[in-house]
């Protein structure tokens, strides 16, 4: 046996101290390989991860670039698109204009040739010494001329006058002078409708 404290002791003491101190030491090496081994890893994944990513800006680098030009011309043909729809809302509402002008013009004339027929038709049914000749009718009258006095209706109905203070102003039958505000205002509704 060993004897406490004897040379053997302390080598047998100093063996298996140097002994664990082998094991530690494996095994801390072990350590520090697998930590290595574990920063290359990462950073071999970040490396790849680094990769991807520059490869996936540079794939939506190029992807903008080839887009760009065509959103520049759907923006142009938009533009345009747009131009076009405004430029046909402006022509409308202008035939829209016109169509009412003619609309309200035919039914001026179509009054004033009801009230010229009732004028004769009174002289026919009146008996008078004197010849029954008919008023004459004008067909070639200027369109220009009706057209005027429907604006200046429209004029002075706009300035708050009565229709019984325009037909005395214009000497126009007040059932025309209604006639033109009604369906004016009926045109305006319409036309408020349709925008």
């Amino acid at each position: 046996m060993i004897i406490l404290f004897s040379n053997e002791f302390w080598i047998a003491t100093l063996f298996i101290f140097q002994f664990l101190l082998v094991v530690i030491l494996f095994v801390q090496a072990k350590k520090i390989n697998r930590l290595k081994f574990v920063a290359k890893e990462n950073n071999r994944q970040e490396e790849d991860a680094h990769a991807e990513r520059r490869h996936a800006s540079n794939s939506a680098t190029d992807i903008i670039k080839m887009l760009e030009p065509l959103m520049r011309e759907s923006k142009k043909t938009a533009i345009a698109f747009d131009e076009q729809v405004k430029e046909k809302k402006r022509l409308l509402k202008a035939l829209n204009h016109a169509l009412d002008d003619r609309i309200i013009n035919i039914n001026l004339l179509l009054s004033r040739a009801e009230t010229q027929q009732n004028k004769l038709l009174e002289q026919l049914n009146k008996p008078s010494p004197v010849s029954l000749a008919a008023p004459a009718l004008n067909p070639d009258a200027s369109s220009s001329a009706v057209l005027d006095q429907q604006h200046r209706i429209i004029e002075l109905y706009e300035q708050r006058f009565s229709p019984d203070d325009i037909a005395r102003q214009l000497s126009v039958p007040k059932g025309e002078v209604t006639m033109v505000i009604d369906l004016k205002k009926k045109f305006l509704e319409m036309e408020q409708r349709h925008s």
